[in-house]
């Protein structure tokens, strides 16, 4: 079995973050022991479970490009 770095394929992406988010992040970082971009790739996911989010893609007239980005379909 090979073991694979957890975060390996990430590139740098430039946000704007209130000055609240920014200290939730910070302090949550803190608390786990995480950095900020691996808190981010821990949630951000989750957003696939807002079933809301779901019907908007479904209902996009071409989604197929968009479900494979998000890793919703194969191939």
């Amino acid at each position: 079995m090979k073991i694979q770095p957890r975060y390996s394929n990430t590139e740098e992406t430039p946000f704007n973050l209130t000055f609240k988010t920014r200290k939730i992040l910070e302090h949550y970082s803190e608390y786990t022991g995480l950095t900020p971009s691996q808190i981010l790739e821990e949630v951000i996911p989750e957003l696939l479970k807002d079933e809301d989010f779901i019907n908007y893609i479904e209902s996009k007239r071409s989604n197929l490009r968009m479900k494979r980005e998000l890793g919703l379909v194969n191939g």
